[in-house]
């Protein structure tokens, strides 16, 4: 078998999984241990399944490419980083966050290349719930269910993590909108500091290549939501020339979500789970133009 194949990268991390819930004599630092390995073998498998090339090492003169695609076979290939993989997932599965992944990761580094106790950072309450919200991004990606991953049984525990995940992400967006909604009323009856009334005079807006209006989900307002990275370029139809000598492509671009904000009452939410919850999408789509089909226009016939 490839080592870079989707299906043997999915089944090594359920084993790893069954590891980290096997509670007989494991202590939460080695249980999260074995998650995080599993996380990231789950991850790869997410990837190989897009193409084995996207989990090979490309900083070996090529020989794990050379494996990934088929070309050879070698017990020395290797595959990319943990980092690598969580950049890689955030990019290809939205909204999976490499910030999050990390967080569980560094606990793992410290765990077998330090002193440190590694797991410490975050209580068990809160990593379980951090650890299936993005474990299961990964899943849906891999066309599987959490039952597939860990059995019936152990996929009732991680769905009420998944529900604590959820009822954290409701609290922490309603505390958001009700605080923009607060300092709006406060600018309107003239009642912020004098502290709060210069920050309220030098908010910003911040600059994003391409944006669209939107409600705001705290004052109804006139928001926008931006993004810099493209996602997608297509055709959405042909239109005729004024004088019907020739159509031009109407040019449709998909953007990257980065942010929702708000210039009335100053809303700004800026994680992708946050704005999951706040019914955001985490792409929209804007009017392009011929330029960003890359096509090549112009041409020598001579």
């Amino acid at each position: 078998m490839n080592q870079f194949d989707s299906d043997g990268l999915w089944m090594k991390s359920r084993l790893f999984m069954n590891r980290a819930l096997d509670g007989a004599g494991r202590d939460f630092e080695e249980r999260a241990f074995w998650a995080c390995c599993a996380l990231e073998l789950l991850g790869k498998a997410a990837l190989a399944r897009v193409s084995p090339l996207l989990v090979a090492n490309p900083m070996d003169d090529g020989n794990s490419l050379l494996v990934a695609s088929g070309v050879r076979e070698s017990a020395e290939a290797q595959s990319v980083q943990a980092k690598a993989v969580w950049m890689r997932c955030e990019r290809a599965f939205k909204p999976f966050k490499a910030g999050e992944a990390k967080k569980l990761s560094n606990g793992r580094n410290a765990y077998i290349h330090s002193a440190a106790i590694g797991f410490d950072a975050i209580p068990e309450s809160a990593w379980w719930p951090s650890f299936w919200a993005q474990a299961v991004i990964l899943l849906q990606h891999l066309g599987r269910s959490v039952e597939d991953y860990i059995g019936r049984a152990a996929a009732d525990t991680a769905q009420r993590h998944l529900q604590t995940k959820r009822d954290n992400l409701k609290r922490q967006l309603e505390a958001r909108l009700e605080s923009a909604r607060t300092r709006l009323a406060q600018h309107d009856s003239g009642t912020l500091s004098a502290k709060e009334s210069a920050e309220w005079a030098t908010f910003a807006l911040p600059s994003y290549l391409h944006s669209t209006p939107i409600e705001c989900p705290a004052c109804a307002g006139d928001a926008l939501i931006g993004g810099d990275e493209k996602t997608d370029v297509r055709v959405e139809s042909q239109a005729m020339s004024p004088d019907e000598s020739w159509q031009e492509p109407v040019v449709v671009i998909s953007i990257a979500t980065n942010a929702l904000v708000c210039p009335r009452c100053h809303l700004e939410i800026h994680e992708d789970d946050l704005l999951v919850e706040a019914g955001v999408d985490l792409s929209f789509d804007t009017e392009g133009d011929v330029d960003d089909l890359g096509w090549d226009l112009e041409y020598n016939n001579e």
